[in-house]
């Protein structure tokens, strides 16, 4: 009997591994590949920007679209390592619905979608811009359902109203200092 159970015992956790990594397998067939996303995605934006004739810039690296609605010429500019307050609005490009709104909000910069952490830094205290996200640079392929779906290229118009070198809260609010 005690011989029994050492077997039942040694074939359990023989097989044991096996069960686990068969549970785990990543299907990864249907992530589709960063770079050919972003090409899309490029495109669907650009095509967006020509067919509502919306003449944008790029950013240096050409990830990013975006278009000066007013612009500052004395504020400071924020780097990645900057705490931002910007009032914001965020839609998905594929129906214009909006999913997001904040005003006065503060956070730091090296904490949001890289989206924005390219195209905020184009920007200086007192410019407000429409930004085009594409979906790799915003919440990508997994998106945050119900709101944002997968692969959502994003609209965003942001104003940028502080830029500070320390992120506090203070009562649960964020504020830059």
């Amino acid at each position: 009997m005690k011989r029994g159970l050492i077997r039942v015992t040694f074939g359990f956790f023989a097989v044991l591994p096996l069960v686990v990594a068969s549970c785990m397998v990543n299907e990864t067939d249907d992530i589709p590949d960063f770079s050919e996303q972003l090409q899309k995605d490029l495109a669907a934006i650009d095509s967006y920007l020509a067919s509502n004739n919306i003449a944008a810039q790029q950013d240096p690296d050409g990830f990013i679209r975006y278009v000066l609605l007013r612009h500052s010429t004395d504020g400071d500019k924020p780097t990645i390592d900057s705490c931002v307050t910007a009032n914001y609005q965020g839609k998905l490009m594929s129906n214009g619905v909006q999913f997001d709104k904040g005003e006065g909000i503060s956070f730091p910069l090296n904490g949001v979608i890289d989206g924005w952490k390219i195209a905020i830094p184009l920007l200086k205290e007192g410019d407000s811009a429409t930004l085009y996200i594409p979906s790799g640079l915003a919440y990508g392929y997994y998106g945050i359902e119900p709101d944002i779906p997968s692969n959502a290229n994003l609209i965003f118009h942001v104003g940028v109203t502080n830029v500070g070198s320390t992120y506090r809260t203070t009562n649960g609010v964020g504020s830059c200092n």
